[in-house]
């Protein structure tokens, strides 16, 4: 392939084929990186702590239910039921130990008690 020059301000240059200038552009493009952040999708572990109560929350349903059931709570663990965020309380007190499950936004109870 004959390629054709041209003079431009005393100097000379030679036009590449147009591959070879399509994979300049990509080169150029991986060197210079990408011009605009794309944003991740969101997994589900991120949609469930972005619907998750704050934990000031958690100290008042737990406060409720201690004094609801006059029983110590000695174990949290958040849990997920039917898509919603929960606690799964252990309560304890001399008699028994039980576990109560109760919704972590408005506190009531799911099951257990």
């Amino acid at each position: 392939m004959a390629a054709q020059g041209k003079r431009d301000g005393g100097l000379t240059w030679t036009a590449l084929p147009r591959a070879s200038l399509a994979s300049l552009a990509v080169f150029i493009g991986l060197i210079a990186g990408p011009t605009e952040v794309l944003a991740a999708p969101e997994s589900a572990s991120t949609m469930a702590e972005a619907a998750a109560p704050a934990p000031g929350n958690h100290d008042r349903i737990i406060a409720d239910i201690q004094k609801r059931f006059n029983a110590r709570v000695v174990k949290v663990t958040e849990i997920q039921v039917d898509g919603r965020a929960a606690l799964d309380l252990r309560l304890y007190t001399d008699q028994r130990v039980w576990d109560v499950i109760v919704d972590a936004q408005t506190g009531k109870v799911l099951s257990g008690g």
